[in-house]
């Protein structure tokens, strides 16, 4: 019973950060991956950008919404760099984000949000 508790309530706690977070994206060896999320198109190019000016090898970025709009996380990435991504991202509305497209061909990782598989299976479509 308190197994059934536990995955309960890890299942509930899941699902209220998730539908929290917009997009996430992943960076390894300088390059970028949409893991989940609707991301605009043209933010996602300011991101490319940053991430070949800055040469990052890693790290982790996040939309989240607030109680007074949206904000982005970061993970592995220095001040410089976050500043620039904040600051363009501040051109894009809610709606935007939200009505950007989706994944085009989604991989179970990305479906999931999970970073290490969506990468794994990524890098099998590559190639």
């Amino acid at each position: 019973m308190t197994l059934v508790l536990l995955l309960v309530f890890g299942g509930a706690l899941y699902w209220f950060f998730s539908q929290r977070t917009l997009f996430k994206l992943s960076i390894r060896n300088g390059e970028l991956l949409v893991v989940s999320g609707r991301v605009p198109v043209r933010f996602l190019q300011d991101v490319h950008e940053v991430v070949r000016d800055e040469k990052l090898e890693r790290g982790t970025i996040s939309a989240v919404a607030r109680d007074h709009g949206t904000g982005l996380a970061f993970s592995n990435i220095p001040e410089g760099p976050q500043q620039r991504l904040r600051n363009a991202f501040r051109l894009y509305p809610v709606a935007d984000v939200r009505h950007a497209p989706p994944i085009a061909q989604p991989t179970i990782g990305q479906m999931l949000g999970i970073a290490w598989l969506a990468w794994l299976l990524e890098s099998r479509i590559r190639h």
